[in-house]
């Protein structure tokens, strides 16, 4: 539009200055028209009818330009191109091919009128020049201006096709990452069924043994560290089956009752084969239980991958600590480990999709993404401080109602 008022209203004073008014009059009503159609698009009028019209318009002048002088053999007649350009920059693509056939069909006519005699010249013989360097740098700076907004476009386009091609890399990893976490979950129930199921044999082996051994008491006693041990391990073993349980839960509802201390005491006892070799784990749970409405399989999942984080930040000894609190209106959980720590530049990349220090075919850079949108979607919120060398606090707080 700004090329339009300044072409109408440069070459209008021209022709008013030459004296010429079957060009003057024109192209300044012209400069008129579009100070109306822009007055107009800042009420509800259709843009893309304002955006026709102008270049409508401006095919209509360029025509009763080129016909007053000198009709093929005018300085102005590449003027024609321009709304082809204009048309470049509106969105329907059929628009492009209209303004190329109107362009195209004014330039055809211009030759039958000039052959026919009709076009004619009405520049005085010493104007012709001038009119020339005007028309000349006129069209050169609508075509560098249209060409760099023109290459400006394809830049912005690429970007948003760049921005597209990445969220649907990030979207197909997450699906990959979530169907591999289903697959998991599946097995992870499998699994646990068929070893409840020997559990239950020996559990119930043991109660008999128990019951014969009623009436001997020597040997009663001499059986008791052993059926304690049995005991012991049916204990630990069942107490890793309902971990798998719940972690394996695939259910999508939101509106679960998730006892947070009850879901870290899970994720611990899943981790506990490799962290037992690391060093202690220390716990510190509030006494009472601290509920959120949720999903608990998801939670699994996040407060699993914080904590395998954890386990893997530490090298060779070492140790996690797990707190949960009750603050005013917030649940807080801490997990803090003495591992090797993240630096400055790494801390502020952890949450990104992709993003791993690890070597490669090690991790996916996908588990604290995830974690990070599933805490979210609770309502949470995390903050991690961190020191190389020093170790790693991730601080996860909801909201309570």
């Amino acid at each position: 539009m700004a090329s339009a008022y300044i072409s109408t209203l440069g070459f209008g004073l021209y022709y008013y200055y030459v004296g010429i008014p079957q060009l003057y009059i024109p192209t300044l009503s012209a400069f008129v028209l579009f100070a109306i159609f822009s007055a107009l698009s800042f009420f509800s009028v259709d843009l893309i009818i304002l955006f026709r019209l102008s270049i409508t318009t401006t095919l209509l002048a360029f025509f009763n330009q080129i016909y007053y002088t000198g009709g093929v053999l005018s300085s102005g007649l590449l003027e024609f191109i321009i709304p082809t350009l204009l048309a470049f920059f509106y969105r329907p693509i059929t628009d492009r091919y209209v303004f190329m056939a109107l362009s195209g069909l004014s330039l055809f006519a211009m030759f039958f009128l000039t052959s026919q005699g009709f076009a004619t010249n009405l520049l005085p013989n010493e104007m012709l020049f001038s009119h020339g360097i005007l028309c000349a740098v006129f069209i050169f700076s609508i075509v560098s201006i249209y060409t760099f907004l023109f290459r400006n476009a394809l830049v912005v386009k690429n970007q948003k096709i760049g921005e597209s091609m990445k969220q649907l890399q990030e979207t197909t990893h997450k699906l990959i990452q979530s169907e591999k976490m289903a697959s998991l979950g599946m097995l992870s129930a499998g699994v646990a069924h068929e070893i409840n199921n020997p559990l239950n044999f020996i559990k119930g082996g043991v109660e008999i043994l128990e019951d014969g051994l009623k009436d001997e008491k020597e040997l009663k006693f001499e059986a008791a560290p052993s059926i304690h041990v049995i005991k012991e391990g049916l204990n630990r073993a069942t107490v890793i089956v309902n971990s798998l349980n719940h972690f394996s839960r695939s259910t999508d509802s939101m509106n679960e009752e998730c006892d947070l201390n009850e879901i870290l005491n899970n994720s611990l006892v899943m981790l506990q084969p490799k962290l037992k070799y690391k060093g202690e784990v220390i716990k510190k749970f509030e006494k009472d239980k601290l509920v959120i409405i949720g999903n608990e399989g998801k939670l699994h999942q996040a407060f699993l991958n914080i904590l395998a984080n954890a386990e893997q930040a530490i090298p060779k000894k070492g140790g996690v600590t797990v707190i949960t609190k009750l603050l005013k209106k917030k649940i807080v959980v801490e997990i803090i480990d003495d591992g090797e720590g993240i630096s400055k530049e790494n801390l502020r990349k952890i949450s990104d999709p992709f993003f791993t220090t690890k070597p490669v075919g090690t991790g996916t850079g996908l588990g604290l993404s995830i974690t990070y949108k599933i805490i979210e979607d609770h309502g949470g919120k995390i903050t991690v401080a961190s020191k190389q060398g020093k170790g790693t606090k991730f601080t996860i707080s909801f909201n309570t109602k």
